[in-house]
């Protein structure tokens, strides 16, 4: 079973949900055998920097890339699409040795180049979605850029045998936007490497608890790029109720480019309760998990929520807008609390909840902590991936093209 995975995000290069899941994806790819066939993977994907243009991870993981230069021409779409052809370029070469199965891809990004090696290879092809165009602006496609996007995603959805996607509200949503039978789409959520976020350096523990914690401070935690749909504005704005109530509560904000809500936080006389820590590695995010009191992830829009699920794992209290994925996967009251989007009362009101009840609070942080242990570990979700590719490779045995 030969697979072509098309990703612009992989290992070293990660911007966000998407880099992770696919890497996640590959390597337990490479430490898994499917019940009926041996599995070649090969990843095809943008070399940004000085990471090797091939290199193989495990014993079936094949890594190719590519390096990415700007056309200099037209907009993020035209430079996509004028890249797509390097990425034909390469695959054409590498299938002149390789009789590849399937091709997987991920995001709209490289989906110009799939479809084209659909046709190209008669295989089938699948393709993930991880969000929409349409979702990231709240159903408005008002710039040329983004309404090119949304027809991109169109045409992949339609051009692609089945359609994976992360939670039920993507799949609802693809189905309305473009008119795809429930058929066409298979729900498999993310996953997270659970084992590794549950643990944390003692020293380092120590460390991050006599930065912020030494004066026994309530620490609120927020991970997620700067961006309008994570929501980091409403939170900012129920932080003067949440510390007329609990002067000692002190927010952390965690993200590449987060310091550029520096001059908005001390223009609403915050500096001294919020913390703008920008990028970290994953050790000092897990850190951070188990020295936080609860963590907050207030989106306007999720198509999946990992980060809550990242949360769950270290056993933080999760606090999390009833929006999208984030309802899938965080269960009021059992598991963590939901709160209304857009309302910083809302958002009060569960931070209230947790300083005045500890036990019921440490009851929900347990139970989630199982279940993420025992529903979205990548073990659980590769299996379900392969699955998908076996019937897909299947199908195709029997049809002409």
């Amino acid at each position: 079973m030969r697979i072509l995975m098309l990703a612009w995000e992989y290992t070293p290069y990660i911007v966000g949900g998407l880099g992770r899941h696919v890497t996640d994806l590959a390597n337990a790819m490479g430490n898994i055998q499917p019940r009926r066939r041996e599995l070649e993977l090969h990843i095809v994907t943008l070399n940004l920097g000085t990471a090797p243009s091939y290199e193989m991870h495990g014993n079936n993981v094949h890594v190719h890339r590519i390096p990415f230069e700007t056309p200099g021409t037209g907009d993020l779409y035209d430079s996509t699409v004028q890249f797509n052809s390097r990425i034909v370029e390469t695959v054409q070469h590498l299938a002149r040795d390789i009789a590849f199965d399937l091709i997987h891809v991920h995001d709209w990004l490289p989906g110009q180049a799939g479809i084209e090696l659909m046709e190209l290879c008669k295989v089938p092809l699948l393709a993930t979605f991880h969000a929409t165009e349409s979702g990231r602006h709240y159903g408005h496609l008002h710039s040329p850029l983004s309404q090119k996007i949304h027809g991109m995603e169109e045409r992949l959805c339609q051009q692609a045998w089945n359609v994976i996607v992360c939670s039920y509200f993507m799949r609802d949503s693809l189905m309305h936007m473009f008119q795809r039978p429930e058929e066409h789409f298979h729900v498999i959520p993310n996953g997270i490497q659970w084992q590794s976020i549950a643990h944390c350096n003692v020293e380092s523990l120590k460390q991050l608890e006599a930065q912020f914690k030494a004066h026994d401070e309530f620490l609120l935690l927020f991970i997620g790029r700067p961006v309008p749909e994570k929501g980091l504005h409403v939170l900012l704005d129920a932080m003067p109720a949440i510390l007329s109530k609990y002067p000692q509560a002190r927010l952390v904000v965690v993200g590449q480019d987060s310091h550029q809500w520096y001059d908005i936080v001390q223009d609403r006389g915050l500096g001294h309760a919020v913390f703008l820590l920008g990028y970290v590695d994953d050790q000092k995010r897990n850190c951070l998990l188990k020295v936080a009191d609860a963590a907050v992830f207030p989106s306007l829009y999720e198509p999946f929520g990992i980060v809550a699920l990242e949360a769950m794992a270290a056993e933080c209290p999760v606090i999390v807008s009833s929006v999208g994925g984030l309802n899938e996967v965080v269960e009021h009251e059992k598991t963590g609390l939901t709160v209304y989007p857009n309302d910083p009362g809302s958002i009060f009101w569960a931070v209230d909840q947790i300083l005045m009840h500890p036990i019921p609070t440490r009851r929900r942080a347990k139970r989630a902590f199982f279940l993420v242990r025992d529903q979205f570990s990548w073990v659980r979700i590769t299996k379900r991936t392969l699955h998908v590719y076996e019937h897909l490779i299947d199908y195709n045995t029997r049809r002409q093209w």
